[in-house]
């Protein structure tokens, strides 16, 4: 009873995170808000010589300290991290769900992978109704990375790990 228990609670967890998703897409987002946010807290710029060397394409746009300045890099970065782990969490949640209610160590593998990064590609479909500069093809490649981790990170903490105890 217990175990069916916090398996519907990882689900509804992971509906919720879905919610968020959803609703965080609906607006379109203030791109330059993190780095004001970050200015004040790292107003020396610090390792501003080694993120300069950095420059690469994300899509259409070129990702550099001298094309988004230092706090736009930073927040750019951010931004890519915040998206990772809102899909690591998202699909953590559903296959520490649905690995509790199937026996198949496989299938809970598969339909998590399959519902997040679903997931992923209507987000970024929502995204391009909504607002067409923040819909990104690598954002769904980002989020996928992130959902095989969690996979990963969720096969070891509920199978491998189990099998210790």
């Amino acid at each position: 009873m217990q175990k069916e228990q916090r398996s519907n609670s990882y689900i509804v967890g992971a509906v919720l995170i879905m919610g968020y998703l959803y609703y965080r897409a609906t607006f379109r987002q203030d791109f330059y808000a993190l780095p004001n946010i970050i200015a004040n807290f790292l107003q020396s710029q610090p390792l501003s010589g080694l993120f300069a060397t950095f420059t690469f394409r994300y899509g259409e746009q070129m990702v550099s300290t001298e094309a988004l300045g230092y706090f736009g890099f930073l927040g750019f970065f951010g931004s890519k991290i915040w998206l990772f782990l809102s899909y690591f969490i998202l699909t953590y949640l559903w296959y520490g769900g649905l690995s509790g209610k199937m026996r198949d160590v496989v299938t809970p593998v598969v339909v998590a992978l399959l519902l997040s990064v679903s997931y992923a590609a209507a987000d970024e479909f929502h995204q391009s109704l909504v607002s067409p500069a923040f819909a990104m093809k690598e954002d769904v490649v980002l989020a996928g990375a992130g959902a095989v981790l969690a996979v990963i990170t969720g096969w070891f903490f509920f199978t491998v790990r189990k099998g210790r105890k």
